[in-house]
């Protein structure tokens, strides 16, 4: 599948602050690394995993700060959106062909 569904709203989730806060970053940033996590999940074979996502990479593709991605997925994990390396809501946005 070379495509997945976005939802109203997801750029502007009021999760996206508190995340920023604690990585020390801006919600534009959160939500990039929201979309690339989102983008690799969808393309892993094991479809929502983000196993192996390469932080260092992302943030230079990006331009950011080295370590700026890795703190933003550290909030994300402490947050609970990932979890076992996976995307915890994955299943649920399944169905709506994520």
């Amino acid at each position: 599948m070379e495509w997945f569904r976005w939802y109203h709203g997801a750029c502007s989730d009021a999760k996206w602050p508190l995340i920023a806060r604690k990585a020390h970053t801006t919600v534009g940033v959160v939500v990039s690394v929201w979309v690339a996590l989102l983008e690799y999940a969808s393309q892993d074979d094991e479809r929502g995993s983000v196993e192996g996502f390469d932080c260092e990479t992302f943030d230079a593709l990006y331009g950011y700060s080295d370590g700026t991605c890795e703190a933003v997925l550290s909030a994300m994990l402490e947050k609970g959106l990932i979890e076992d390396g996976c995307i915890c809501a994955w299943n649920a946005l399944k169905g709506s062909e994520i």
